[in-house]
């Protein structure tokens, strides 16, 4: 591409306006579809492993089935948001969702098909996430990106609180099924996003549509598209291959690839280890169904708050330390769940869990979408959260074969408290690697 206008230092530029605006509340209300439908099987189990006569690692799978869907779908994202586009890929993704929901709250009446439907359900969830962390960082100036971050990711958190209050409000009466109703609202709003949301100029930019890109840039700047007509829109990045997952492990950035996805499965492990289980931990220690339903609340809105307030860290001080602090405490948080069983204290560990382990999420996806080039951007941050599905999908089913070997929850407990250390240690790593390479240069 010929010299022209930097595309990306004009997007650093330009203040945060309406357009942003939108482009925000819209992936936050994709997210919150996407967390909404990731907690809703924590509030089934409780049901299920009665209706059904489950042991509790076949309760696990009731949320690893949908994991396993999340994984296929974040590992498909790149092959088509970098070659489709990321507006048209998010609006399918949530229309499929929408759909296995319906299916869900319609037609299943047994653990195997609620499995089926939950892995086809869950390849349409696992495009939205990847999607939302890819296109914001595109659309938004770095320097605020960490916290408007923040806040579509705290649509996701919000989602697992709706599912919390839904599970109250719905479960008892009309039923279980009733909560997968509720996610079929995800159809409109694919429609909202083909009309509102604008696309990445990047990502246009990069396929020689110009034109296009050129309109969205001035959509953006909330000026007319004569201010860029004739400009030549320059990305400075080689734009002649789309991203591929081979590109990530490439020598040059293998090192931080196998870093986030290791994180990104340890930290994953332990969110949905920790949420599908606290309902029916807390039942167990003797709280009320509506009881332990509403400290899962607790977790979830303790998530939105550690959303916002580790973006905020993140861009004051730096991700890396963000993360290694958050991780440290949620591990002594979950230490502190394991050892002590006492209701008043139980919701201060969770609600500090909630923020630092959850919290944390946002930063290091972040983290994943700066570290690789527009190209692969949405094919790495589709690798590390489909690679980290991974752990997500064994977190609540080691968590029920350790309550099976184990009874009691300590050794869940403890097990999530080494993989979130595990997490603060290798980010420690790869800052020490980054620094070592960027002194060489600086000399």
């Amino acid at each position: 591409m010929s010299s022209g206008l930097d595309l990306r230092l004009e997007i650093e530029r330009l203040p945060f306006g309406r357009p942003h605006l939108v482009a925000v509340v819209l992936l936050a209300i994709a997210t919150l579809f996407d967390g909404y439908d990731v907690f809703v099987p924590a509030y089934v189990i409780p049901y299920a492993i009665r209706a059904w006569r489950l042991v509790p690692s076949e309760a696990g799978l009731l949320v690893s089935s949908g994991l396993i869907g999340f994984m296929i779908g974040a590992l498909l994202n790149g092959a088509f948001a970098d070659r489709i586009g990321r507006k048209p890929v998010l609006a399918a993704a949530l229309l499929l969702a929408a759909l296995g929901n319906l299916a869900n709250a319609t037609w299943v009446d047994s653990y195997p098909r609620f499995l089926a439907v939950r892995i086809a359900t869950g390849i349409g969830l696992g495009i939205i996430l990847p999607l939302a962390v890819t296109l914001l960082n595109e659309l938004a100036p770095s320097r605020i990106a960490n916290v408007l971050l923040g806040w579509v990711m705290a649509g996701w958190s919000i989602g697992g609180v709706v599912a919390a209050l839904a599970g109250i409000a719905l479960v008892p009466s009309p039923g279980w099924h009733a909560l997968f109703a509720v996610g079929v609202l995800a159809a409109p709003l694919s429609a909202l996003v083909m009309v509102f949301l604008p696309e990445s100029p990047r990502f246009l930019a990069i396929h020689g549509q110009q034109d296009e890109a050129r309109a969205v840039l001035a959509r953006m700047a909330s000026t007319t598209p004569e201010r860029y007509g004739g400009t030549e829109l320059s990305v400075r990045e080689d734009a002649e291959h789309a991203g591929s997952f081979a590109q990530l492990l490439a020598p040059r950035v293998r090192g931080r690839t196998l870093t986030v996805w290791a994180c990104s499965g340890l930290s994953l492990f332990s969110i949905f280890g920790l949420s599908s289980w606290t309902p029916e931990i807390m039942l167990e220690r003797g709280a009320a169904i509506r009881t332990s339903f509403a400290l899962g609340a607790v977790l979830q809105l303790a998530a939105v708050l550690g959303g916002l307030g580790c973006g905020w860290a993140a861009d004051r001080s730096s991700r890396d330390r963000t993360l290694i602090a958050s991780w440290a405490v949620g591990a002594a948080a979950v230490i502190g769940l394991a050892l002590v069983a006492e209701p008043r204290l139980d919701i201060g560990f969770l609600a500090i869990a909630g923020f630092c382990v959850m919290g944390a999420q946002p930063v290091l996806n972040n983290l994943t979408a700066a570290l690789y080039e527009t190209r692969i951007r949405s094919s790495g941050v589709g690798a590390q959260l489909g690679v980290g599905r991974l752990g997500g999908i064994l977190g609540p089913y080691i968590g029920g074969w350790l309550q099976q070997l184990f009874p009691g929850s300590a050794a869940l407990f403890l097990f999530m408290a080494c993989a979130l250390a595990s997490c603060a240690l290798l980010i420690r790593r790869l800052e020490r690697s980054a620094r070592t390479q960027v002194a060489p240069s600086a000399e």
